[in-house]
This record gives structure tokens, sequence and C-alpha cells, in this order.
């Protein structure tokens, strides 16, 4: 795409995700007429129709498929190349900072987080993207849309990084599942478990090292959701393994859950911060790594 059509990526990604040009004008705050036009200019770019009419409704092309996968990552890259700046100043910045993690490793940060940003940049914005399998099976290529992705060692080695405290593992059941305060390898893997990654979707650490011992376990219930696990885990006989500031929490929410220490000798949860290696140098990123620091020191 020529240079002075950059400004057709985001007409492009609406009009391939709403398959609609009334739906992609809507989302845009355009006019119809307008984002006609956008499509036009498009289908001459790619000598493509990208949407085909069938029946009530609109599908993509193949290469409307194809450019459908990659546009999210292409106008998260573009959108932080005109965000560079040879300097940031956090009080009066409007950067929005996107650091991925999953539920629980989120909410670990956020207060600390808050604390900081409120005070210094009150204007700066985070968002959250979940950890997805896309993501993770994307690595390191998918971290280059994101200013940080909060992941445990092992997942990804060789870029740069700050480590979380570590916590360590334990299983969370229900007070009347009749397990004992420190069960057997049998008590536990003859129960079903909550699974917060699908066997499709890879394994999460905890499992992983279940599985280099040669320990297999039954699914009950998966979710991707770390703080939806209690509620898969209550009033039944399962077991969920979770990090122990999680199961903290949960207990607070559900008192009639209680923890059992795991009698698997499991390594720790060691998450950390990472960034792709091409964000250096970039002024902001600076400043964002320096919080992340401080951020990480009071985490608990």
């Amino acid at each position: 795409m020529a240079a002075s059509d950059y400004n057709l990526l985001k007409p492009l990604r609406a009009l391939l995700e709403e398959r609609s040009v009334t739906r992609a004008a809507a989302r845009l705050h355009v006019s119809q007429p307008t984002m006609s036009t956008f499509l036009s200019r498009l289908r001459a770019h790619y000598q493509d129709v990208l949407l085909i009419r069938r029946g009530n409704q609109h599908v993509l092309t193949p290469l409307g498929e194809r450019l459908l996968l990659a546009l999210p990552q292409v106008i998260a890259e573009t959108d932080q190349i005109f965000r560079l700046q040879s300097r940031f100043d956090p009080v009066t910045s409007t950067r929005s900072f996107s650091i991925a993690g999953v539920d629980y490793a989120v909410a670990r940060i956020a207060p600390a987080l808050t604390r900081i940003v409120e005070r210094e940049a009150p204007n700066v914005r985070f968002e959250f993207p979940a950890v997805d399998a896309r993501l993770v099976n994307g690595l390191p290529e998918s971290m280059r849309a994101l200013d940080a992705v909060i992941l445990p060692h092992g997942y990804i080695l060789d870029l740069p990084h700050i480590d979380i405290p570590v916590e360590r593992w334990v299983c969370l059941v229900d007070g009347a599942s009749g397990i004992a305060e420190r069960p057997t390898k049998d008590e536990l893997l003859t129960r079903p478990w909550v699974q917060n990654l699908a066997a499709r979707e890879g394994m999460n650490p905890a499992r992983t090292q279940l599985q280099f011992r040669g320990i297999d376990i039954s699914v009950a219930a998966v979710t991707p959701h770390f703080f939806v696990m209690p509620s898969l885990v209550l009033g039944t006989d399962r077991v969920a393994i979770v990090p122990e500031g999680m199961a903290a929490l949960a207990m607070t929410m559900h008192p009639r859950l209680r923890t059992v220490v795991p009698p698997l000798d499991l390594d720790p949860v060691h998450d950390a911060f990472w960034w792709s290696a091409d964000r250096e140098h970039d002024a902001e990123h600076v400043w964002l790594r320096q919080v992340l620091t401080r951020v990480a020191a009071e985490v608990i």
C-alpha cells in the first residue's frame, strides 16, 4: 500500500471485521458514502473485491481473510511508530500503553501501577489485553504490537525482562470435599481438576511440570480466567492448582474454599514483564520500564 494510503488501514480492518459498509461506517463515525469510497479504493489497490455478498450477508475473499489476520499487529506497530518521541513527559502525555497478561497477573500488579500512574502520569492510559493462545504461539513476534507481556519464565528466552516476586503453587478445594490438609498424591490425582488452559492451547507451568514428572490429571473444566476457577471448584470434589495469592483472594470471595499443599514439589510461579528488544531506546518505554521496576518491587 502506498505511503499516502496508510490512512486506509483502519477502514480496511473495520470493513473486514464488520463485513458491512454500514456497520463499518458507524464504527469509525464516518458517513456510509465515505466508507463506500474507502472500499472502492481498497478494492482497486488490492485488485480484489475483499467482500462478497452471499444471500443477505457478506463473506471475505481468501485475500480478505489473510488481511484480517495480519491487520491487528500491523496497525498496532504503525500506531507505535507515530507515537515515538525523542522525549517523554509523563505529566502531560496522553500515551496509551498495552500490557498483556492473564487476569490474575494483571490484578496482582494493578494496585501498585495505579498508585504510581495516578500520581505521576494522570493522563497516561493502560490497556490490558488477555494473553491467549495466538499470542503465546506467535512469540516472540506477537510481542512487537505490545509494550509488555506478563508471562512466566520458560515461554520466552533471551529477551529483556523485569522479574516479579515468585509465588508458590497451592491447590484450591471445597471445604466439604474431604481432601486432607496435606493430601497424598493419590488423593489429589484421582480427583477431577479445573484447568486454566485448554490442552489444544498448551499447558500452564504447573501442569507442564506434572507432565515432566509423568503425571497426568483428569480435567473436568477449563477456563482461560483464573478468577473463574474458584466458582468451578465450589461445591464439588474438584481440584484447581493456582498461585497462592490467587487462592487467598478466592477464599475471601468464597469462605468455604480452602487450600491444601500439593505433595508434588513444584517450582514456584516466576512471572516477569517481557518486552521486545526493539523498544529498548524508546523514550516512553524507558519511562514505562522504570515504572514497572517500581511496581515489581511493591508486589507481594
